[in-house]
């Protein structure tokens, strides 16, 4: 009994130490994997060692095959949870996208089309980009951030005024979140390869389209 508890102990201080031997890169597959790795291969072993010590070859073959179906079990069911977790990974990631790509456009062509409206609500002066700065300079940093976008999407969605001029407003929508179509794509942050749309305003509307 001794010897069981010995060897009850020493996989689990395996199992848990393997564990912890992968990088955390926020993703924890790779550690459950080794250490199920581990523990597979321990309980191998321990059922090799102790399966020999039984007298009975009936009994040796009936516990080595309960044995055996668990051990399949175990690996038929871990593999179906890491198929499903990556599944639902790729879905979650794929509405993530779809999410951000709406709000960029809603961002971007949303202060643009109420610009409009206002430059034509009253008689234009000719000014398209006064008008824009007359409603949304508050809203923009030196750094040609534009504040329009709500806090909670600052940490992967930003819209920057690219330009004002007197006949045009242009601005820029990007994303940390989303790649672009192009790796090597220079987005207006100084980064590269990110998900990137542009809006111009001009008296005659507004065009929208995706740059990256």
């Amino acid at each position: 009994m001794k010897n069981i508890f010995l060897w009850m102990a020493g996989g689990t201080i395996l199992t848990i130490g393997a564990f912890f031997i992968p990088e955390q890169t926020g993703s924890m597959w790779p550690s459950l994997i080794l250490s199920g790795s581990v523990a597979f291969l321990y309980l191998g072993i321990f059922s090799v060692v102790w399966i020999r010590k039984i007298e009975s070859q009936t009994k040796r073959r009936v516990i080595g095959s309960v044995i055996a179906i668990f051990l399949v079990f175990s690996i038929a069911s871990a593999a179906l949870s890491y198929v499903g977790s990556q599944r639902q990974k790729k879905t979650l990631a794929d509405i993530h996208t779809s999410i951000e790509s709406s709000l960029a456009e809603t961002y971007v062509k949303e202060p643009l089309v109420k610009t409009l409206g206002s430059y034509y609500a009253s008689p234009p002066d000719g000014d398209i980009g006064k008008r824009f700065k007359s409603k949304y300079d508050s809203l923009i940093s030196d750094d040609h951030i534009f504040k329009y976008v709500k806090k909670d999407s600052w940490r992967t969605l930003h819209v920057y005024v690219a330009d004002i001029e007197p006949d045009s407003v242009v601005l820029i929508g990007e994303s940390s979140y989303i790649k672009g179509k192009d790796d090597v794509f220079s987005n207006f942050s100084g980064a590269k390869g990110r998900y990137q749309v542009k809006g111009i305003l001009t008296s005659k509307g507004v065009d929208y389209e995706r740059e990256n």
